[in-house]
């Protein structure tokens, strides 16, 4: 009994040592449990967080942190480019008011013939679609929003554990993407506005992609003599020969370059031609001749006009009417025969604007006299319309303003900004005719309010053909609210009394 009784005080004591161990292990346990789980961390607003929700949070919270850090430095980008088009927009409108004055007027003949091969289209803007592209998308690939296009392990455990119910701080997040969203799309609109409102002076009206635009609308192509040729732009030289629609040109020489195309001179069984060979492949020119032929009361002293459209090109030819030749308007220039080649340039300018037809670059270089006899040109007419406008086709052109060739004039206060387009060709013919009368350019001085040719300004006595050409240059450069074609008129009645 004894030994009994010391076996069960054994086995109590063991059991009891064994409770006591296990107590502690629990109780350490509880300690380490404590240690790493906080309530106060995990619940919020009597929900419970499980750790991988914890972990979720922290995920979407680095990824909104670094959201929010891109559309900050996007929302930056936009702000300077936005200044950006700003201080274009008002570059422009500087430019439009006063251009520095070229060298010379041939200067920016070549200058406003080179700025039509420019492209229209503005970097700064597309710039700016790319980053508001790259915000939505980023937005709508954040892990969270509604899509969930990509999630990490976490989320879709977190997600996976909630059975298809977003937490509330999923659900506050979504909205915030939203609305950034939102924000990226107003942003846009914004630009797209700005866009608009950018002047139509921008556009350069004497680029080919305008002008093929507005010949689609008079159908050009339906003209029998306009012929289309599938293959590319024939090379022509300097005395050879080229084949065009069944007849054989002879070349005699190149009379003018310029930036996309010559011009040569040379002859056909039927008479002399003048050739424009264009690098563009815009009948331009042909259907500038065309109008003014076609508008002209005195059609049959013009030139007959063809134009073949090649791939790359085309060439414009203009061939004498019988018993007619042609000659540069420069060539045999004598003192006795001026005013009959300015009675002829008066009536090519009367003609164009009769007809609503702009030419914006006369200079003796382009023109070409076709005449019977040498001292008396039939008509004067253009071989180069790479600056012209047609003001039927674009009667949004309304001021001198909206003109390339014009911002010089503008600059120097010889033209107002709202003055009529027409006064820039009344300018051009009276440098021409400056050019034809002293071998020299041009130099306009204003003298009392009234702007003049330097070397025909003054009042000291001088005789009747001085007179003349003093209150000539007098008419041109200061029409005011006259109209153009009353002013030309008047000058051709001066001329043709005083040299018939």
């Amino acid at each position: 009994m004894t030994e009994d009784l010391l076996t069960q005080s054994a086995y109590h004591s063991e059991s009891s040592s064994h409770l006591d161990g296990g107590a502690g292990l629990q109780k350490q346990g509880e300690a380490n449990q404590v240690s790493a789980y906080c309530k106060e961390l995990l619940m919020r607003g009597g929900r419970e967080f499980s750790f991988e929700e914890m972990r979720a949070e922290r995920f979407n919270q680095r990824q909104q942190q670094q959201l929010d850090e891109k559309l900050r430095l996007l929302k930056e980008t936009m702000d300077h480019l936005s200044q950006e088009l700003e201080d274009k927009k008002r570059l422009l409108q500087i430019r439009d008011s006063a251009e520095p004055p070229a060298a010379s007027f041939l200067q920016i003949y070549d200058e406003s013939q080179s700025a039509a091969a420019r492209p229209a289209g503005n970097s700064e803007t597309s710039h700016k679609d790319l980053l508001v592209e790259s915000c939505t998308a980023n937005v709508s690939q954040n892990p969270g929003s509604k899509t969930r296009d990509k999630l990490s392990p976490i989320q879709e455990t977190s997600v996976g554990a909630n059975s298809g119910l977003c937490s509330p701080l999923q659900e506050d997040q979504e909205e915030m993407e939203d609305q950034k969203v939102y924000e990226a799309q107003e942003v846009q609109e914004e630009m797209e506005v700005e866009e608009d409102q950018v002047p139509s002076s921008a556009v350069d009206p004497c680029d080919p992609d305008v002008r093929r635009r507005l010949l689609d609308q008079c159908d050009v192509t339906s003209s029998p003599d306009l012929r289309s040729e599938s293959r590319p732009l024939p090379a022509v030289e300097e005395r050879s020969c080229l084949q065009l629609g069944g007849d054989v040109i002879h070349i005699f020489s190149r009379v003018l370059e310029g930036p996309g195309f010559s011009v040569f001179k040379g002859a056909t069984e039927d008479g002399y031609v003048v050739l424009k060979v264009d690098g563009s492949s815009v009948p331009w020119d042909f259907h500038q001749s065309l109008r003014l032929k076609k508008n002209s009361s005195t059609a049959d002293s013009l030139p007959l006009i063809s134009c073949f459209l090649f791939l790359d090109g085309c060439i414009t030819v203009y061939t004498s009417p019988p018993g007619h030749m042609f000659t540069e308007l420069t060539e045999c220039v004598a003192s006795d025969s001026v005013g009959y080649k300015v009675v002829g340039l008066l009536q090519l300018v009367s003609r164009l604007q009769s007809c609503r037809l702009l030419h914006a670059a006369l200079r003796p270089h382009i023109l070409t006299c076709s005449h019977r006899g040498f001292l008396i040109p039939d008509s004067v007419f253009p071989v180069d319309w790479s600056s012209s406008l047609d003001l039927d086709l674009r009667r949004d052109v309304t001021s001198v303003q909206q003109v390339p060739s014009a911002q010089t004039y503008i600059s120097l206060g010889l033209l107002e900004p709202t003055a009529p387009p027409q006064l820039v060709d009344l300018v051009g013919l009276a440098e021409t005719v400056h050019l034809l009368l002293t071998n020299s350019k041009m130099v306009p001085v204003k003298e009392g309010g009234v702007w003049r040719a330097e070397q025909f300004s003054g009042g000291e006595p001088c005789d009747v053909f001085s007179r003349m050409w003093r209150s000539f240059f007098c008419s041109l450069l200061n029409v005011g609210g006259r109209s153009s074609l009353s002013v030309l008129s008047e000058l051709k009645d001066q001329l043709s009394t005083l040299y018939y």
